[in-house]
């Protein structure tokens, strides 16, 4: 019961604080608000192709890419999209060799290569779309040239009927956003919020332990250390009304992301507010170190602030680290919560895949909370002995 009555207490002192609450539920809304224009112009990937048939065949095949809403198809030559593949500034080029239109006619495979120079999602899903396009192009030429030989009609104008039931035809054409059945679209918009609301929750928990830093700072600690009650549940209850505090912010910001920007991001609610739950307590044990150090409450925030934006750039909070980043950034996002916490939450809303996947995430980020309170602990008895010897 004493524990409880602490939790009440808790809670009662941080909701009085309705400004900073009102803050942090509102900032990563707004911040994905203004980061939809940006990405409404973007929304399209890019296609880089380079056209060394030259060839009706090879024009059809590209006007055929480019009726496709999400792909932006971009004309380059050889050398140029080498170039990019090779430094890692696109994932995937495609090349239409010479004689394209030649084998296409006799019945031949395709001469179409792909220069890939790492995996990711765009580049599977590229890959897939263009030799899909290929293959229905390849099965329009030998159909329309049967129909034409039966039938003693054109060839070329049977074929550009049969091209143009396709494009319009939804059972046939292969959609990009949807190559994947299994998959839900990366929504730019969607992944956004994803980052900012992993990002705030910094926030969330830096508020959760403010208490803590103004009892230091007027006296207070030295009053509580000394009373008939066991520190430790102190302690706990602080750690308890801040992972509600943090799980409370999430529902409230999901729910209002799918009001006022349109995203829906419950895919299994279950799995996503588990991760979001092990999040939480890595940062709990992570300001419970730094907690130690600070005096003055200002102090607190400021420190809060500035872990909160560097970890957030180099978590993968603002964009992809794995598809722009340079590779030694690559390694020191490994060290940063939020890029744990990223990978599981879009592996579970967009590929669809269980909350046990996710097992290595799930350890890595409950590893960082339990070194974090464990070494908070020591801190912790260290600083008590220091003031009760003063």
């Amino acid at each position: 019961m004493q524990i409880l009555t602490m939790i009440k207490n808790q809670l009662k002192l941080l909701l009085s604080n309705r400004i900073a609450i009102l803050a942090i539920i509102l900032a990563p809304l707004l911040v994905t608000y203004l980061f939809s224009f940006s990405n409404n112009g973007s929304n399209k990937t890019n296609v880089y192709l380079v056209d060394k048939d030259n060839s009706k065949a090879s024009k059809q095949l590209i006007s055929m890419i480019k009726n496709h809403k999400g792909l932006n198809v971009i004309i380059d030559s050889e050398e140029e999209v080498k170039s990019k593949v090779d430094n890692n500034d696109i994932p995937v080029a495609t090349v239409i060799e010479r004689g394209f239109e030649n084998n296409l006619r006799y019945g031949k495979a395709l001469d179409i290569k792909m220069m890939e120079n790492y995996d990711n999602t765009d580049a599977e899903n590229i890959s897939e779309t263009i030799l899909s396009e290929g293959n229905t192009l390849e099965k329009i030429t030998g159909d329309s040239k049967n129909i034409s030989e039966v039938l003693k009609l054109d060839n070329e104008n049977v074929s550009k009927q049969l091209i143009n039931k396709t494009s319009m035809d939804n059972s046939i054409t292969l959609l990009y956003k949807t190559i994947n059945a299994g998959q839900k679209e990366e929504d730019k918009n969607t992944v956004t919020l994803i980052g900012f609301i992993v990002m705030f929750l910094w926030f969330v928990i830096i508020q959760g332990f403010r208490t803590l830093i103004e009892e230091k700072e007027n006296g207070t600690f030295i009053r509580i250390i000394g009373a008939p009650m066991n520190y430790t549940k102190y302690l706990i209850s602080k750690i308890i009304v801040a992972l509600i505090l943090g799980i409370a912010v999430t529902i409230v910001v999901l729910i209002a992301a799918k009001f006022i920007l349109n995203v829906s991001i419950v895919n299994n609610i279950f799995a996503v507010m588990f991760i979001f739950t092990i999040y939480l307590f890595a940062l709990i044990g992570i300001v419970m170190i730094f907690a130690n150090f600070v005096k003055k409450h200002q102090t607190f925030t400021i420190f809060g602030a500035v872990i909160m934006a560097l970890t957030g750039m180099l978590g993968g909070c603002f964009f992809s680290i794995d598809e722009l980043a340079p590779k030694t950034i690559q390694i020191i996002s490994k060290f940063m919560p939020e890029s744990w916490a990223i990978k599981a939450l879009k592996n579970i809303m967009f590929n669809n895949l269980s909350l046990y996947s996710q097992l290595s995430n799930i350890f890595v980020l409950f590893l960082i909370g339990v070194l974090g309170l464990v070494i908070s602990t020591i801190l912790t008895n260290i600083n008590m002995k220091t003031e009760k010897n003063i």
